[in-house]
Parts: C-alpha cells; structure tokens; sequence
C-alpha cells in the first residue's frame, strides 16, 4: 500500500511538472553580429535577465551565430557576451545593440518568437600595444557588494575592454595598455555610474563604484507563474522566480522523487509581484527533485535535477 501511495505522489508531481513545462516555456531565438558589419558572432554566449537584474536563461552562441532560449511567460533583457579571452573581440551588448541597460529594448515572451538579433558593439582592446596591467576594483549596489555588474573601459568612443563583478562585487580588467579611460559600470535595474582614471602601472586598484538601485517599471504581473529553476541541471545553488498578481500567503516547497518534503524556501505574505529565490541544494544527495508553488488557491510544480 505504502509502496503504491508513494508511486502514485512521483506520478502525480511527474505530470504537474510536464503540464506546466509545455503551458509556460518558450522559445527565443535568433542570430547574434557585429553592429558595425553585420557579420556573424562565432562564439560566446546570450544571457536573459529579468527585469530585476537576475538571469533566467542562458544559451552557448553556436559557430553560425545562433542562440536559442527557453523561457516563460514574463519580460526579459537579453545580452551577448563574449567568452572571457584576451583574443574576443566585442564587448557585452544588450538586445538590440546597446551597452547602457536604459537603452534595452525589453522583449516580452508570450509566445515563441524567432529573429531576435542581437547586434554586439566591437571591442578595440585586442592586440593593443604598450604596457599593460590589470585595473580592478569594487562594485556596490546600495552600499552592498553585487555581482554581474559590468565595468567597460573606453577611450573615447571606444570600448577597449571591460569586466564582470564576482559575488563579492570585485571586478578586474586585464591587458589594458596604462593611459587614460573612462569606466562606465552598468547593472540592469540600477542607475549607471563612470569614473574618469589614469591607469599607470603603480596605480591600478580601488576603482570602485557605488550604484544605485531603482524602479524599473514592472507593472504587477497580472496571473500566476512559477518560472523553471535556473540553472538546471545545477549543483549546489539555482534560482526559482515565481510571480504573484495579489496580495497573500506563499509557499514554495521542495520534494524529493518519493514526494517527501525536504525544504520549505518560503512561507510568508506576498505583496504583487516577481520574487527571485535561491535553493543551496549542499545537503542534499543528486537526483530528481519537485518544487511546489501555492497561492491563493493556485498551485503549480516543476521538476529540477541536481547533479554531484
């Protein structure tokens, strides 16, 4: 009896799983080139934010240019980035052809959509001559530490290269010949900020930024939506974003593959809106896992695989 119980609960989640995986995810697809010639981009990546700055999607940039995400239903940012090598030879650029997150064209996904090219702003740092070193430095969002900032350093109109905020919001830009710059730090729904430096070989650190946090506009999100869990497959840690259209009591649980509780991530009153939790999944052994979404008598699961 028991042993039937416990197939029917795997079962059960299995199905609410599928269900909302087909009714929600979309694709998004296009090719990503230059802005300057129209020629394709071999290698990198596209990355989909929300509209709160956090990645929900990722896709490799294939040797023909092409990327394709899947997504649910919710409005997104989206940035090619190059892979992290001396020889790339473009810089982070938002959809369509931007480097300033408020210049992003927003993309709403409500149904599969193709040809969403993106156009990325080249870089002229590569095989740059002088004296090089490495400019590094800190990034804060309201006084706290963020990471996935991005700092560009330019000359001129020129984006000679740039780097990316870690965990503890540290930033570094390597191989930039010593010489003037202007570091502009960008974070999606934060207010840009640029520092004008001269980069010797002595003074090359403390660099840093202070940015800050504003509205970004979302309007309520008008129906419920459980988001799959990014990254999946994942080891420890993932995000769930979930979305909530009024005020009430939420709960978002995590089962394991015989459908027994394993944690409780939320349990609290919820104004309206697009919340982004993160699961640190340490303790627990691989597998197969469910994660269950309640409120206000909605309740949606999906499935997510943890991999040791």
């Amino acid at each position: 009896m028991k042993t039937a119980l416990k197939l029917f609960v795997v079962v059960f989640f299995i199905l609410a799983a599928v269900r909302l995986t087909e009714a929600q995810n979309y694709s998004l697809s296009g090719k990503v080139r230059y802005a300057d010639n129209n020629e394709i981009v071999t290698s990198g990546s596209v990355k989909a934010y929300d509209l709160n700055g956090s990645v929900i999607s990722e896709a490799n940039i294939s040797s023909e240019g092409d990327y394709i995400l899947w997504l649910h239903y919710t409005e997104v940012d989206l940035i090619g980035f190059p892979n992290i090598e001396p020889e790339e030879d473009y810089v982070p650029t938002g959809y369509p052809d931007k480097v300033d997150p408020a210049l992003f064209t927003h993309i709403s996904v409500n149904g599969n959509k193709n040809h969403v090219d993106i156009f990325v702003q080249r870089s002229s740092g590569v095989m740059r001559p002088g004296v090089q070193t490495t400019l590094s430095g800190i990034v804060f969002s309201d006084n706290v530490p963020v990471k996935d900032a991005i700092v560009y350093a330019k000359q001129g109109n020129e984006y000679v290269g740039f780097g990316i905020s870690d965990n503890n919001g540290n930033y570094s830009i390597k191989n930039l010949p010593v010489g003037d710059y202007i570091l502009v730090a960008h974070k999606i729904a934060n207010e840009s900020s640029q520092i004008n430096v001269s980069l010797t070989e002595n003074q090359r650190g403390g660099y840093n930024f202070n940015l800050k946090s504003k509205s970004n506009g979302i309007n309520n999100p008008y129906e419920f939506a459980l988001a799959q869990n990014y990254p999946n497959p994942f080891n420890p840690n993932t995000v769930i974003s979930y979305s909530v259209p009024n005020e009430g009591n939420v709960t978002l649980k995590i089962f394991n593959a015989a459908g027994q509780l394993v944690s409780e991530l939320v349990n609290a009153e919820h104004q309206a809106g697009v919340y982004n939790i993160e699961f640190n999944a340490g303790s627990l052994s691989s597998g197969v896992y469910f994660y269950r979404l309640d409120a206000n008598g909605f309740t949606a699961t999906n499935k997510m695989i943890l991999v040791k």
